[in-house]
């Protein structure tokens, strides 16, 4: 196909019989680029090749639901999904790094499962959260609901939503662990 970036993602988005070649000549395209930006910015090979899979998959998926606004700007929408997964894969990285890597990953392991979580406590835990905090963990865990159905129903945008779950779920955790201290100390 020699159409231009943006009929390639307007045909994805149509979704009809040339969608298919659409997306493989799109992948062909940008392919060579997100390896050539993955091996500068992240320096490693297989994590660049894994960067080209998940730049390519997000931008399909983007595409097939037509959340590409400018598709005359592929490029400009192919580049930003780079910078945004390279960056997670490098915080990421410093994350485990900072933890300890390996120990991380045993501590993680020998937590004791769900089943053990007192159901109680739970709810009392809940119940210091605000309401807003609250409703965004009771539609996550509960309902299973994604972050952009979260935003939606609570006017508030996805990367907020995200903040004030990571946030309700550390004060959740903080009042779980400090819960069984508070049972030992005599009355």
């Amino acid at each position: 196909m020699d159409a231009p970036d943006g009929e390639l993602i307007r045909t994805i988005a149509a979704g009809g019989p040339d969608g298919p070649r659409a997306e493989a000549e799109l992948c062909r395209r940008f392919a060579p680029r997100i390896y050539l930006y993955g091996r500068r910015h992240l320096r490693d090979e297989d994590r660049a090749r894994d960067l080209v899979q998940a730049v390519l998959l997000a931008v399909l998926q983007a595409a097939r639901a037509g959340r590409v606004t400018e598709p005359d700007h592929a490029d400009r929408f192919m580049l930003g999904t780079c910078r945004n997964l390279a960056s997670r894969v490098r915080a990421t990285e410093a994350r485990h790094a900072g933890e300890g890597g390996l120990e991380a990953l045993e501590a993680i392991e020998s937590a004791p499962p769900w089943d053990g979580v007192d159901a109680g406590a739970l709810i009392r835990c809940l119940g210091t959260l605000d309401e807003r905090s609250r409703q965004i963990v009771m539609l996550t865990f509960q309902e299973d609901c994604e972050t952009d159905v979260i935003a939606a129903r609570l006017t508030m945008t996805s990367g907020n939503v995200r903040v004030t779950r990571h946030r309700a779920v550390a004060s959740l955790r903080r009042c779980l662990d400090a819960r069984p201290l508070q049972q030992e100390r005599p009355q």
